[in-house]
């Protein structure tokens, strides 16, 4: 494949890199972060909505300011994991314990404490033995304690939700609150609107959460659409083509205009910038 000329390189990747004020991305920025300084009455927090809408980002973006403004660079404030689709029941709660413990090992003592953890080190080591099962957990209880974490995100969490065939769908459920009991920290579970449904099937657990719909924008209320037509003229005039913006901008409202930035972003590799395309 041909290279791009040096003038069109360094465009691509000013796009690439580029960031946009979204209106939807700062209102929940405002509202997570509220959250995990403030929160008193519960442990849980759902944030769901639809895909591209920007809660991926959000969540990201809000991890690394808080590492960036903590004084004290021994303290994780926000830990971040991703729940996977192949994992589900035991598997998906092992997987959680080790991502944990893996952003977390940076810390001598938290290195220490798995040293002699197989379930911790070794990334396809299984176990039905509850004593490892009870190591792993006091081990990741540890760990968060002792590095001074505020939060917990979960990226994807409908996936964490997912029961073994032999449990009933609220196990998972059940395994968060007493996960929460015990850290006392908040967890917050970043999905689709699956894990709303979920999140609701257990009443103890639905007591100790809050929930935070991320909607796209509303077509039907004119701040709205100016807050996006707003964005998306930002982030035209930064793309690397001759674009007519002021034409373009007068088709906003169709969806097609979504597919066709979308596209262009796709063939130039500038797939950042998705999410303040669709989060309309």
């Amino acid at each position: 494949m041909r290279s791009l000329e040096p003038v069109l390189q360094a465009q691509l990747e000013a796009l690439q890199q580029y960031k946009i004020k979204h209106t939807r991305l700062e209102e929940m920025d405002s509202l997570l972060m509220s959250a995990i300084h403030e929160h008193t009455s519960y442990s849980l927090l759902a944030v769901y909505g639809p895909s591209g809408v920007g809660k991926s980002t959000v969540m990201k973006r809000i991890a690394e300011r808080c590492r960036e403004e903590e004084p004290n660079r021994s303290v994780v404030p926000v830990v971040v994991v991703q729940a996977s689709p192949e994992d589900i029941g035991s598997s998906a709660r092992l997987d959680f314990y080790r991502q944990v413990l893996r952003q977390l090992q940076g810390h001598v003592a938290v290195r220490d404490r798995i040293l002699n953890l197989p379930l911790a080190r070794q990334s396809g080591k299984k176990s039905t033995d509850p004593a490892e099962w009870l190591e792993l957990r006091d081990a990741v209880s540890y760990a968060l304690e002792l590095v001074g974490v505020k939060a917990v995100c979960v990226d994807e969490a409908q996936h964490l939700m997912h029961a073994d065939a032999t449990q009933k769908p609220s196990t998972q459920l059940d395994w968060l609150k007493s996960l929460t009991n015990r850290s006392n920290l908040l967890h917050i579970l970043v999905g689709n609107f699956s894990l709303y449904d979920f999140c609701h099937l257990n009443g103890q657990a639905a007591r100790r959460m809050r929930d935070i719909h991320f909607p796209r924008y509303h077509l039907d209320q004119q701040r709205e659409c100016e807050e996006f037509v707003g964005a998306l003229e930002a982030l035209l005039e930064q793309v690397p083509l001759h674009v007519d913006i002021p034409t373009m901008l007068t088709h906003w409202q169709w969806s097609r205009m979504e597919h066709w930035l979308c596209g262009h972003f796709e063939r130039l590799g500038g797939g950042n910038s998705r999410n303040a395309v669709s989060g309309r």
